[in-house]
């Protein structure tokens, strides 16, 4: 049965430290337990328990954001502040609110569509910003005014010698009286350029009656949508907005003999990541899951540890996991991953901005509502980098 450590012991003259999870017979489960040594580990169990926790807090801090923002404009809810932007296309006399001198000015468009105000922009953003996981580990830049990008400097460096160190600097230890050689480093311009995101949805008079439903469809869906469409473009650029981590020549590549990795593989896989310390694994549902049953050479200790204060997945080789949805299938790059996203740049510009109208679909009793997120990224490394011992190595790792 399976047991957990509550104090270092020794196991066949290996040390097992507190919070390991070992197998061992029942007999010997129970002397260890009665000793106040170990206790019973159900790992289904304590997982749902944590997911469960876990889960409840995000929800009621998302709601106490969400409640802050709307009450500081004095809304009950989103859905009623939706509702007014439309009676107000409709109406020679807007509800004052929307007049307030916070921010909130609304004017009417020759098209007689309405802009929807910042109190909703915050709305909207804190759901994305919650649900995304790679998004907000990147790096981040906001883009001034009358400018649609940024050029960021990288070395140009592939294989690192003692010739070509960082792009081509040179050391020497010269004798007396030799004439040495000066260096030229190579460097590269990254150009990073603003890219444009949407969404666009109708809704119903029907459905704008109902505030409760509105404020739903709201916080359920668009917030939550530009989140894991953002991740997916950090991971795949499936739309161009992003510049893809997969297949990049800034990613480095650990190929698996099979669709899931052995021990040594992955050893091989976090040594070639040059930020160890702060990268993190990315993994798809299905990895996870073969994860579970890999142990260290000796069989004595599983390879994921349950640290759910670091992760609620655990930690792989002492870094957090992350289970993302969009990971793809086995044999494809972005199902197995370790990555410092701190290395991954996201440049932005104002947030995510709403409009609405009432005219593009007034003949169907529908009213239009437009989010629109400005956003690019890119690795700000310019390559992966060949070292003396023949791996290539990188912030960024994927399985190939």
């Amino acid at each position: 049965m399976q047991i957990k450590l509550l104090k270092d012991v020794e196991k066949d003259a290996i040390k097992l430290v507190s919070g390991s999870i070992i197998d061992v017979d029942e007999a010997q489960a129970k002397i260890m337990i009665d000793a106040k040594d170990a206790e019973v580990y159900s790992k289904e169990a304590e997982l749902k328990e944590i997911e469960i926790e876990i889960k409840k807090e995000t929800k009621m801090a998302d709601e106490v954001k969400v409640a802050a923002t709307l009450a500081e404009a004095g809304w009950k809810s989103g859905g009623e502040f939706l509702k007014a932007v439309v009676t107000a296309g409709r109406d020679a006399h807007p509800d004052p609110r929307l007049q307030k001198s916070t921010g909130q000015n609304e004017t009417t468009p020759a098209d007689g569509g309405y802009t929807v105000t910042t109190d909703l922009a915050k709305f909207i953003t804190q759901q994305a910003q919650g649900a995304s996981v790679l998004a907000q580990k990147c790096s981040k830049m906001e883009i001034g005014p009358n400018y649609t990008g940024i050029k960021i400097p990288q070395v140009d460096e592939t294989t690192r010698s003692q010739t070509t160190l960082y792009g081509g600097i040179r050391c020497y230890a010269p004798a007396e009286g030799v004439v040495k050689t000066a260096f030229v480093q190579k460097y590269y311009q990254k150009d990073i350029q603003l890219k444009k995101l949407c969404a666009v949805n109708y809704v119903t008079d029907e459905l704008l009656q109902d505030n409760t439903a509105l404020e739903s469809f709201i916080r359920m869906n668009v917030g939550k949508a530009f989140a894991w469409t953002l991740d997916n473009e950090i991971i795949n650029g499936t739309l161009n907005v992003c510049t893809a981590i997969v297949n990049n020549a800034a990613t480095a590549e650990q190929a698996f003999a099979g669709a899931h990795p052995t021990a040594a593989e992955l050893g091989l896989m976090f040594v070639k990541n040059f930020n160890r310390a702060r990268a993190e694994w990315f993994v798809s549902g299905d990895q996870y899951g073969e994860l579970l049953g890999l142990t260290n050479p000796g069989g004595l200790m599983p390879l994921v540890q349950p640290d759910y204060r670091v992760s609620p997945a655990g930690t792989l080789l002492g870094r957090p996991i992350n289970v993302i949805e969009q990971a793809s299938t086995d044999s494809n790059e972005s199902a197995f991953m370790f990555l410092d996203l701190s290395d991954y740049l996201l440049i932005g510009k104002g947030g995510i901005q709403e409009a609405t109208s009432i005219h593009v679909k007034w003949l169907e009793d529908e009213t239009s509502f437009r989010w629109t997120l400005r956003v690019g990224g890119a690795p700000m490394m310019r390559s992966a980098v060949t070292l003396p011992d023949g791996l290539t190595y990188s912030s960024m790792v994927t399985r190939d």
